[in-house]
């Protein structure tokens, strides 16, 4: 058996930055730390584009020799970690052989969702694992939040396909573990609200269509879409059943309703409906 000499990188990414070789911890300081990070999420990039992502507010000669003087320090003091040297190279990238758990984590999202779906302990995994908490500089912002909407779409997948199956009991975890993550997201809403609604508890689905109307109301000034309004209204319909919410008769609850107009309609909420109501 012949073993491989080259080191075994493996960095994380997700609830804190942590860079290991063969298992062993490195110390990197934060300008390097920076840099690897970029490399990490988004690929191999020129050296001017990095210079400019990383030092924004220099000039382009100060910029290009911050870079350089960070890819020299992790080149000397990581050796083997970045695929360039310290000035010929017109690109930067990672080693191939470093491992990333953000990677590692939206390669299993690629899977389908019955893939997914067998292991509560990998959903509650998707709600918890934050992309470097505490970073604020605008492009790891926006990274955030795309591996949020990808976490909350996964949720939601996996919510959706059981409730296909018929298990309600996963479809409610799931899609609560969704809306803990986007309180304002409406299909995984919908999702619960259906699962609620598949085992006749016309109570808790009310009670969820409320509760989210309410939010969106205190938050964005509007209400939930048309068509979720009328999946309540059908099945209280459906149900052959004269319900009473907080003292109101359902009739009341239930919202009527008019066209949005451009200063009510909430950034983020695809709604094109506000819900008219005195009560929600």
């Amino acid at each position: 058996m012949v073993l491989s000499s080259d080191p075994q990188w493996s960095l994380t990414l997700l609830n804190g930055w942590r860079l290991t070789r063969d298992g062993r911890r490195q110390k990197v300081a934060h300008r390097q730390q920076r840099l690897i990070t970029a490399l990490a999420l988004l690929g191999e990039r020129p050296r001017t584009f990095l210079s400019g992502l990383l030092w924004p507010d220099s000039s382009d000669a100060q910029a290009a020799v911050g870079l350089r003087v960070s890819i020299w320090h992790i080149n000397h003091e990581l050796p083997g970690l970045l695929d360039a040297d310290g000035n010929t190279d017109v690109s930067v990238a990672l080693s191939r052989e470093v491992m990333v758990d953000i990677i590692a984590l939206e390669r299993e999202l690629d899977a389908p969702a019955s893939k997914l779906s067998d292991s509560y302990p990998k959903w509650e995994r998707l709600r918890t694992a934050e992309l470097l908490p505490g970073w604020y500089e605008d492009w790891i912002l926006v990274e955030q939040e795309r591996f949020r909407a990808l976490r909350t779409a996964a949720l939601d997948s996996i919510a959706s396909y059981h409730l296909s199956q018929g298990n309600t009991e996963e479809t409610k975890a799931a899609s609560k573990l969704a809306i803990a993550l986007e309180p304002f997201r409406e299909s995984s809403y919908r999702l619960l609200i259906q699962a609620h609604l598949a085992t006749g508890d016309l109570v808790s689905a009310l009670e969820t269509y409320r509760s989210f109307a309410a939010d969106l109301r205190q938050e964005f000034g509007v209400g939930p879409s048309p068509s979720l309004a009328k999946l309540i209204d059908g099945a209280v319909g459906n149900s052959g059943r004269q319900m009473d919410f907080d003292s109101l008769p359902l009739s009341q609850m239930l919202p009527s309703l008019r066209p949005v107009t451009a200063k009510s309609e909430a950034p983020g909420v695809n709604l094109g409906w506000v819900l008219a109501t005195q009560k929600l």
